[in-house]
């Protein structure tokens, strides 16, 4: 059995072990400061003997240690020097003990079990036994967790031989073992088997934020960032948040008001560029179809690949002859017709375009390609008028 420093020592940073196998590349040592991947959880990672130690993971009480590399000097009966990556290890704590208090007010307060739970590299998560969860409910939740973070709680940490002890606690979750088991209580909040290293105080834990929140097969999983992860969530908003109001030439208070009143004038002006182009539009379709027999052919030298197609789509909708548009602003061709022209758009497209370095496609109605260079387009479009 290895001995498990993390769990009655949780802020110990270094300390020496002596080496007691080498197994698949892994190092066993006859204690550790290193907690393996458990409960949801990625394992500590630091140095041994100023080796990276890149995972620890837990086989029948030993836990293996995988570094990138063994020297030829560590073996059995070696004494090394553990260095735990601190600031790694305290952010597992800040996460997984506000899960701890999000998972047990939810169970104490509501009746609703956490049926799962990751600590990501990112976010964490939890996935609790409720369908459809509030925003009231959310946002109470969140409010509660702070508060016992707030009230600097202990963090206790009894380690029991068995079961019957253990199931003397008011645990929140049944146990999963038999022997060896550690029981974590913050009192008036949750109290349940684990194994991974804790805070002495839920003060250590640091603001709570739960930012967002959705249905999972059939539950609602929560995502939360805790302690630094969510001062660094709250210093990004609030850069965002200073841009915006330098934009709008607002602050916090009225931000959401004036970008309303901004979203209206710019919809205002969508509205009358789209009249406007809507108008000129119909001026080109007359100008273009009194002067086409075959089909309406031209080529722009400034439109872009969407005003293209509003052109295309306007004049056919004004002539049953098939519109051949391009642009060598954007090497566009643009093949439309009202359904009454034998012009194939979609295989003309297929056939001769995405032969010569071309790319698009469409319908028989409908059809666009896509050129690198500008001459390659044009040639298109005479065989497009050619195929008539």
């Amino acid at each position: 059995m290895t001995d498990k420093l993390f769990q009655n020592q949780p802020y110990l940073r270094e300390c020496t072990a002596e080496v007691t196998e080498i197994r698949d590349d892994c190092i066993i040592l006859n204690r550790t400061i290193f907690a393996p991947e458990a409960g949801g959880q990625s394992s500590d990672t630091g140095f041994i003997n100023d080796i990276p130690m890149l995972h620890a993971s837990e086989h029948d009480g030993l836990i293996l240690h995988k570094t990138a590399g063994i020297p030829a000097g560590i073996g059995p009966g070696s004494t090394v020097t553990l260095k735990l990556d601190w600031d790694l290890r305290f952010d597992h704590m800040q996460n997984h003990c506000g899960e701890h208090i999000l998972s047990g007010i939810l169970f104490t307060r509501y009746g609703v079990e956490n049926k799962g739970f990751h600590l990501g590299s990112e976010f964490s998560t939890l996935d609790a036994q409720i369908k459809n969860m509030s925003e009231e409910m959310l946002s109470e939740l969140e409010r509660e967790a702070n508060l016992a973070v707030f009230s600097s709680i202990p963090v206790s940490v009894d380690f029991v031989n068995t079961k019957e002890e253990a199931e003397k606690y008011t645990l929140r979750k049944p146990l999963k073992v038999s022997e060896n088991i550690s029981i974590v209580s913050i009192p008036g909040i949750d109290c349940v088997a684990c194994c991974c290293p804790h805070p002495d105080n839920t003060s250590r834990v640091g603001m709570i934020k739960i930012i967002r929140a959705e249905k999972y097969k059939g539950m609602t999983r929560i995502y939360f960032l805790c302690g630094m992860r969510a001062y660094e969530d709250y210093k990004n908003k609030h850069e965002i948040i200073t841009i915006l109001n330098k934009k709008y030439s607002s602050d916090e208070n009225n931000l959401i008001e004036n970008i309303k009143i901004h979203d209206n004038k710019a919809n205002s002006v969508r509205q009358e560029l789209y009249s406007m182009k809507s108008r000129f539009a119909a001026i080109e379709a007359e100008r273009l179809i009194s002067s086409s027999e075959k089909a309406v052919i031209f080529e722009y030298d400034d439109l872009s690949l969407e005003d293209l197609k509003f052109y295309a789509k306007k004049i056919s909708e004004q002539t049953e002859l098939p519109v051949i548009l391009s642009s060598t602003a954007c090497n566009t061709v643009i093949l439309t017709h009202s359904g009454k022209s034998r012009l194939e758009c979609g295989r003309l497209v297929k056939d001769f375009a995405c032969g010569f370095g071309g790319k698009g496609g469409g319908s028989n109605t409908l059809a666009q390609a896509l050129f690198s260079d500008t001459e390659v387009m044009r040639n298109f479009v005479k065989i497009a008028f050619m195929s008539l």
